[in-house]
């Protein structure tokens, strides 16, 4: 990694920690989607490690339902962190080339339910047999491309959760996913001393975005926001498809 390229990720860090302290999610996608267009996939991957863990831990703490989520979602959390581990074993630390187009699919995929405004409404009677295959699933996409947003994302905003706690329900599944990626990272030799550098470099802009994502919610509308970032990730996915190809 060059000068530039460190500026430009940490500019990249600071942008999607705005995001996530305004609407609650994004950083590691917007991360992976900008930085994996001028590097690897699995430097774009490690670059996210302590970033996320940290905003993710700052998010899961406020909210006071911390234990109740756990007890609701530990069906889910538990595959979600076996499968992304295994993937990881399998076939994430060797950085396979398709995966590039998973996470453009992902990006396409998941922009276009928020641009197209569809909403899962998940019965309660079918939570509990649910969540260990979407934790499956979203385990498998996160150990490729870094990030758990599908099927994850859809389906919990599809539960009978209220908005605020479903920000804190946020922070803790994505604080495990985290929390184990960046172990498995470690254990794969994916995180070595410079990338760790980096990454613990990262942590700063990317808790300052989200203090300032934070501090200027309540003066835009985030509707309007959240329609700029599926804009924004729906034409990083296209790109993605398009250069590799083409």
């Amino acid at each position: 990694m060059t000068t530039p390229d460190i500026v430009f990720g940490l500019a990249v860090f600071l942008l999607a920690g705005t995001v996530k302290g305004l609407v609650g999610l994004g950083l590691p996608t917007i991360t992976i989607a900008l930085t994996s267009l001028f590097l690897p996939l699995t430097e774009a991957i490690a670059l996210i490690a302590l970033p996320t863990i940290f905003t993710n831990v700052w998010q899961a703490a406020i909210g006071g339902q911390f234990r109740v989520i756990v007890r609701r979602q530990w069906p889910l959390i538990v595959p979600l962190v076996v499968s992304l581990y295994l993937t990881m074993w399998l076939v994430g630390q060797r950085g396979p080339s398709w995966a590039f187009l998973v996470l453009a699919a992902v990006l396409v995929l998941y922009s276009g339910l928020g641009l197209l405004r569809i909403r899962l409404h998940i019965h309660a009677d079918l939570e509990r047999p649910l969540a260990p295959v979407i934790g499956v699933v979203s385990g498998f996409v996160a150990g490729l491309v870094g990030v758990p947003i599908i099927p994850l994302m859809p389906y919990l905003q599809g539960l009978d959760i209220k908005p605020s706690e479903l920000v804190q329900t946020l922070g803790v599944v994505l604080f495990a996913t985290s929390l184990i990626l960046t172990a498995s990272l470690l254990f794969f030799g994916l995180l070595d001393g410079p990338r760790a550098i980096v990454s613990a470099v990262a942590v700063v802009p990317a808790l300052a975005g989200m203090w300032i994502g934070q501090q200027v919610r309540q003066r835009l509308s985030v509707e309007q926001f959240r329609l700029a970032v599926f804009w924004a990730l729906l034409l990083t996915g296209v790109y993605t498809f398009a250069s590799r190809l083409l």
